[in-house]
């Protein structure tokens, strides 16, 4: 019944939507008639309210667990814990669909109330795209043919060919969410973006209403703040991704050139293009058009996004991509409409759009910002032709691949190295008044200060072990193999110095006198502090490598980054003592495992996490130690790891034996577990001993299953009988499908006590085996690359304080 109302509250919101549309639209050609604006803000109300209880109505579904319904058959689960039934909401396609819109609709209330005589055309736009979103959820169907795809669908309509769902069965279970998602940045990290790509559609629509109003240059005044607010929140919500990445997945970086992430990372360089060229539009006509063509290009990217990671098409490449619901169509209908009424209008007016009297100077503060935005346009355009090439391949193969990383590093470095440089003489040619001699002037000293911080680079540190690549070539080309990246780099660690410097001195001189104007510098600074914490950290970290005894073989024969340590071991590697002594559960009921290090006296320990989860897939969630000028970051794979599932079926079957002193407990089957010997029981009850034994002693034992706390206390006899035979009388869990029998003692020195000896069958003990494939990465400066978009992040704020109120 619920579901039926979720759905009911859908449709009623797409209808309001398209009356509130439609209304707005009225609105622009009679804008006397306030009637047409009071029924579209009312309609826009009434949506608003449908998407709102729409979304509360999927929240009471997934916190009750009611598994009648498809999504929270899929994205939720008895074990779940509640802080996660949020994050679950936007886990599907269809729950961030309505997310999405639910951001729309309540950033639609303030940009009505704050566009004034734009509202018509601002507010008509903006409805247009939100019709779009509503029609991806309603889920109606017209015979064969259906609309969206409801967050509201039953089992039923799931799985109309299971027989045993069919007939009203329903699971006691969920699938429950992927076992990299439940994590805190689950919670945050995508409604951050969402709010962006939301906000992302404002300046869209200004844009599109200044081309629909022949308002050419003053649309940008009111549509800046909100590009800035816009591009800032997605920033951050990159950020998140980024740091997430770095903190829970096990590859030891933070970005990984995934067609998700760059699908968000590119509409942000448009973006910050689009930026740009509003600042400047003030003397360039150029500049004046490049806005209004970026910042449709920008919002266009974000639907084109939205296409690659729901339509299905890159399921096989991306590791990010939604499940495709069918979708594919309705998507393109969307890219396709957005382009028509972006790019269709703006090249109707193309004709009638500002030219400039001349051409702007090549050394001119104008010509540089455009320029700027140019080369980001460049970036942008390298990696969307590199997530889009399964797409592109599609035309000459069946099955096209992904472009390889190396396409992106080797294309975005050089542009990487011009936007650095142009920050750094952007901001130092449009707070200077342009002249030979001041031009000179302003240059001159951060062009020292980065040649003598280049030259301390290349020669005070590992940088040119660590670039130059030996190649077997010769000539020219081995050259370039050899030294090619390693100039590049230093390349952009000068030019990256040379923003910091030349920003950093435009920040202090006008900081001063007007710190609100010191937006751009301070967010420069950090853009640079960004490009050289990714140098440090990457090109100068150190894997912590063993010996051939200590190591395990990389997959293709590669250079060693790892070592091997077991339970109750000590190694020396690279300076620092290493050892394992023990594994413990974390709240969550799986497995860290306790490496303690220690260096020049310091003394640490770390606790990666590794697990089996319910899909038998071991999931390695790496921990870092954090100093001011590196961090050290380890991750862990146990021995487990690397059975394969027919020597994992032995060990399981296989008996294995466990020593424990009284009271001393240890962790079983790959942490599933935890076995405490409790005490002996010399109080036996005899109704289980055999007639003609002559001393049984027994034994109190508790297993508890760490992930959900259930305990059985099992009581294993150790029996002799009259002719010394031993017997051993076991017991078993079923439900765990454990068997423990108790099978000696070891008895201490003074024969008062020791350790009871036990035989598991069912579950593998790991005391045969307990060692750890260790990957442990020093990396240097990375802090510099977090407080680098800290300090980005400012210039951003501060620069929407001072548009917002100038």
């Amino acid at each position: 019944m619920l579901g039926h109302f979720g759905s009911l509250l859908l449709l009623i919101s797409f209808i309001a939507c398209i009356i509130a549309g439609w209304s707005w639209f009225k609105f622009t050609q009679f804008p006397t008639e306030k009637t047409f604006q009071k029924t579209a803000r009312l309609a826009w109300y009434t949506m608003l309210g449908g998407v709102f209880g729409a979304s509360m109505v999927l929240v009471y579904l997934l916190a009750t667990n009611d598994y009648s319904y498809a999504y929270p058959f899929r994205y939720t689960s008895n074990d779940l814990p509640a802080y996660y039934l949020f994050s679950a909401f936007w886990a599907g396609q269809e729950g961030s669909f309505l997310l999405w819109m639910t951001f729309i609709a309540i950033a639609g209330v303030f940009v009505a109330k704050s566009a004034k005589e734009d509202e018509g055309h601002v507010m008509a736009v903006i409805a247009f795209c939100q019709v779009f979103l509503l029609s991806m959820v309603i889920g109606v169907k017209l015979g064969d043919f259906s609309i969206g795809f409801s967050p509201f669908n039953t089992l039923k309509d799931q799985f109309p060919n299971a027989p045993m769902i069919q007939q009203g069965i329903t699971p006691e279970d969920g699938n429950g969410l992927n076992d990299l998602l439940k994590n805190y940045w689950m919670i945050i990290h995508p409604p951050t973006l969402f709010i962006g790509f939301t906000l992302m559609i404002v300046p869209f629509a200004y844009a599109i209403a200044g081309l629909w109003q022949r308002r050419y240059t003053e649309w940008i005044k009111p549509a800046l703040p909100w590009a800035l607010l816009a591009n800032l929140i997605l920033i951050i919500g990159i950020t998140m991704g980024g740091y997430w990445a770095y903190e829970t997945l096990s590859f030891g970086g933070y970005w990984a050139w995934d067609p998700v992430e760059n699908s968000s990372l590119v509409p942000w360089l448009v973006g910050v293009a689009g930026i740009h060229t509003m600042i400047a539009r003030k003397k360039s006509a150029s500049s004046q058009r490049a806005s209004i063509f970026l910042n449709i290009l920008a919002f266009m990217l974000v639907v084109y996004s939205t296409f690659l990671t729901r339509s299905g098409i890159l399921g096989d490449i991306s590791v990010h991509s939604f499940v495709d619901l069918g979708l594919y169509n309705q998507l393109l209908v969307w890219i396709l409409a957005m382009g028509i009424l972006g790019f269709g209008l703006y090249i109707h007016r193309y004709p009638e759009l500002p030219k400039n009297a001349e051409e702007s100077e090549t050394m001119s503060r104008e010509f540089l910002i455009f320029s700027g935005a140019v080369v980001l346009c460049a970036l942008a355009a390298v990696i969307i032709l590199g997530t889009s090439s399964p797409i592109i391949g599609r035309i000459f193969r069946d099955s096209p691949s992904a472009v390889p990383i190396s396409f992106y590093d080797q294309w975005s470095l050089p542009l990487t190295v011009l936007i650095a440089l142009l920050c750094g003489a952007g901001q130092l040619f449009w707070w200077t008044k342009i002249s030979i001699e001041k031009i000179t002037e302003a240059l001159l000293y951060p062009s020292i200060a980065a040649v003598v911080c280049t030259a301390a680079v290349m020669f005070f540190s590992p940088f040119t072990q660590q670039t130059v690549k030996v190649s077997e070539q010769t000539g020219i080309v081995g050259f370039f193999e050899e030294f090619g990246m390693s100039f590049m780099l230093l390349l952009l660690v000068f030019a990256s110095f040379f923003a910091l410097f030349g920003n950093g001195s435009v920040a202090w001189k006008i900081g001063r006198g007007n710190p609100r104007k010191a937006g751009g510098s301070v967010a420069h600074i950090g853009l640079s502090l960004m490009f050289l914490g990714i140098i440090g950290s990457q090109t100068f970290q150190n894997p912590l490598s063993g010996d051939a005894n200590t190591s395990a073989p990389e997959a293709d024969g590669g250079a060693r980054k790892n070592f091997i340590i077991t339970r109750n071991q000590t190694l020396q590697i690279e300076g620092y003592n290493v050892s394992y002594k023990s594994s413990k559960p974390t709240p969550e009921g799986y497995t860290a495992y306790q490496l303690d290090f220690e260096k020049n006296g310091e003394k640490f320990s770390v606790n990666p996490v590794v697990y089996k989860s319910k899909k038998d897939q071991w999931i390695q969630h790496p921990d870092i130690h954090s100093w001011f000028a590196k961090d050290l970051y380890v991750a862990v794979a146990p021995a487990a790891m690397y059975d394969t599932p027919e020597q994992a079926a032995q060990k399981s079957q296989k008996p294995g034996e466990l020593k424990l002193a009284r009271g001393e407990s240890r962790q079983i089957g790959a942490g599933k577990y935890k076995v405490a010997f409790i005490e002996y029981d010399l109080k036996v009850d005899k109704s289980r001993l055999p007639a003609d034994h002559q001393i049984s002693i027994g034994s109190v034992v508790e297993i508890t299953e760490i992930k959900t706390g259930k305990q059985h206390v099992l009581r294993p006899i150790y029996v002799i009988m009259n002719n010394n035979e031993q017997r051993f009388l076991r017991n078993e869990i079923p439900e765990f499908g454990i068997t423990v029998s108790f099978t000696g003692m070891d008895l201490s020195k003074d024969g008062k006590d020791g350790k009871a000896k036990f035989e598991f069958e069912g579950v593998n003990v790991g005391d045969a085996e307990d060692w750890l494939v260790v990957q442990a990465q020093e990396k240097p400066f990375i802090g510099v690359l977090w407080i680098g978009c800290l300090l980005m992040f400012s210039g951003f704020g501060i620069a929407i304080w001072s548009k917002r109120f100038s």
